[in-house]
């Protein structure tokens, strides 16, 4: 078996903890794995680690490549797509690696999405094997969680003529019901919630993709494809194949999963008080019921008498919505997109290739930034027209180059770097090197970072 990890999407609609440069997957909620890392870590207990492939976007690659890292999964397969293109693109990519890898027909391919949530995952496991018999036998295999809720914002499954214990032929879809048809799906026992999770052999895909997206061409040698990548259609695995396919079956799971893709989808899967409340971080709360408060950094939350709300605090945003209307969240994301509003982007501390930069101070000529480059990484050599940097070292050891010059910066000393002269800096210490940056100058957008 194969498996491949869809991991390139943005995850707004948990703004503004989740944003572009640090998505929903990346986050750490439930545990102290990201959602992309217990993604990885469930894969682990069907497959090897040599037959994963993480798909994901360039901006995420190092990311990716750092969390796996972590679970000592860094032999994992990461495939970077040309450009975003929605679900079926990226499917078809990973599909086109296997091929290019002569995979045979006959393999069986599971597909998860990086940011969802499943608790139980013994009981998923089971859900996997019960569905490769049907794999086998060419069908395409969704899987669907017992609704708990009349949730308006997920896709529901109709179960159809049964195939085996918990297995279905698929009915129907419906996508996002109102709430009054939600809740009979939940009550007539005959709908499940679509988890997004796709499993079927290599042979069985490829020819759907050959019927029903032939604009993704599979026949393409594999650098042809890259190119042809960008002008694929942006369109979702659901509505590409899965709508038109035939020979569908669901297996039916109750593992505990959510997509998270609401405030109030976190708050439905997290551990309540005694008042119905989730209080994560530095919150007081009183008299407050059913609530959710997060509060992140050093910012203290406190709140009164508040019921059935979400309150979301980072160091630069902070979010107040009913629990019940998170889903527009995303009219928010939309609003401040439209005024380039950099909040929608990336956090105050903004996580790099070789550590991260925290956002302290900024006026109309200045910017003050507090940079980590973690051990045996460094800032590789650029240089600025328009600014002057002077910086601090707070812990750790450099070697900074400045121009021509080479020389090492231990804590509590300092160096300077005038307007167009090119620098370096490493970490050549055994601790993370942490340094004050203060740039100084007439222009100091990121367009003016030369890399050298």
């Amino acid at each position: 078996m194969k498996t491949l990890i869809l991991s390139g999407g943005k995850g707004t609609r948990l703004w503004p903890l989740s944003r572009e440069n640090y998505p929903k997957q990346f986050i750490r909620l439930f545990s102290s794995h990201s959602l992309f890392q217990d993604t990885v870590r469930r894969a682990l207990k069907l497959v090897p680690v040599e037959d994963l492939l993480i798909l994901t976007g360039e901006r995420y690659e190092w990311l990716i490549k750092n969390e796996l890292e972590e679970i000592n999964a860094e032999k994992a397969c990461v495939l970077v797509e040309p450009t975003g293109r929605n679900t079926a693109p990226a499917v078809a990519l990973g599909i086109k690696k296997l091929l290019e890898e002569k995979t045979p027909e006959d393999e069986p391919v599971l597909v998860l999405p990086s940011d969802h949530l499943i608790k139980d995952v013994d009981r998923f496991v089971g859900a996997v094997k019960r569905a490769l018999p049907l794999v086998k036998e060419g069908y395409l295999v969704l899987f669907g969680e017992r609704p708990a809720y009349p949730e308006t914002g997920y896709g529901y499954i109709k179960k159809g003529r049964p195939l085996g214990e918990g297995v279905y032929e698929v009915e129907q879809f419906k996508e996002k019901p109102p709430y009054e048809q939600a809740k009979f799906f939940v009550e007539d026992g005959k709908h499940l919630w679509n988890c997004g999770i796709f499993f079927f052999s290599l042979g069985r895909i490829v020819e759907d993709f050959r019927r029903f997206l032939p604009e993704v061409d599979l026949s393409l040698s594999f650098d042809e494809f890259l190119k042809a990548f960008p002008g694929f259609p942006d369109i979702s695995f659901d509505y590409a194949i899965l709508e038109k396919a035939d020979k569908l079956a669901v297996v039916e799971m109750s593992v505990g999963w959510s997509d998270v893709g609401s405030w109030k989808a976190v708050y439905e899967n997290m551990e309540k008080d005694e008042n119905g409340n989730v209080a994560l971080g530095d919150c007081e709360l009183i008299d407050d019921k059913g609530s959710f408060i997060l509060s992140q950094g050093n910012s203290l939350v406190a709140c009164v008498g508040l019921n059935d709300v979400v309150v979301v605090n980072t160091e630069d945003a902070t979010l107040v919505v009913p629990k019940d209307q998170t889903q527009r969240v995303k009219e928010v994301v939309s609003k401040l997109k439209r005024r380039n509003d950099e909040r929608v982007i990336e956090h105050v501390t903004r996580y790099t290739p070789f550590g991260s930069v925290t956002k302290l101070e900024k006026g109309e000529r200045y910017r003050i930034n507090k940079l980590v480059i973690k051990r045996g990484s460094r800032i590789p050599a650029r240089m600025h027209h328009h600014r002057t940097v002077h910086f601090v070292v707070l812990g750790g050891t450099a070697r900074v180059r400045v121009g021509e010059k080479e020389f090492f910066v231990h804590e509590n000393e300092s160096f300077f770097v005038p307007k167009s002269v090119p620098y370096e800096i490493a970490n050549v210490g055994k601790i993370p090197l942490e340094m004050i940056e203060v740039q100084s100058g007439e222009y100091l957008k990121e367009d003016d970072v030369e890399l050298i």
